[in-house]
């Protein structure tokens, strides 16, 4: 399963349903901090690793606890900006899924 999670907001209640669901319907989970381009560039890889940090503490008690986390900019700018910026980490979450 893959629980994509705003990086700007990070889980919200249908984060945190559709991680019940999964506990219950799946064996492997990957989580996806997407919009990573909407943050401060001079802050960013700090919001990054407090997010995953946020999202280890709340796997922990899960059997997901482990599983991993992969930033990433699906659509940089936004849906839009045109077609100038390519997506950002997404090579990164093919080879983990791949794997």
């Amino acid at each position: 399963m893959m629980l994509v999670i705003d990086v700007t907001k990070g889980m919200q209640t249908q984060s945190a349903e559709c991680l019940v669901i999964g506990q219950i319907a799946c064996q492997k989970l990957i989580v996806v901090l997407n919009k990573t381009d909407l943050l401060a560039e001079g802050k960013r890889q700090a919001a990054i690793d407090k997010m995953t940090k946020k999202m280890q503490k709340t796997l922990e008690n899960t059997k997901f606890r482990g599983a991993p986390i992969i930033p990433v900019a699906a659509k940089p700018g936004g849906p839009e900006a045109p077609e100038t910026e390519a997506p950002q980490g997404i090579s990164e979450l093919i080879e983990v899924l791949s794997a």
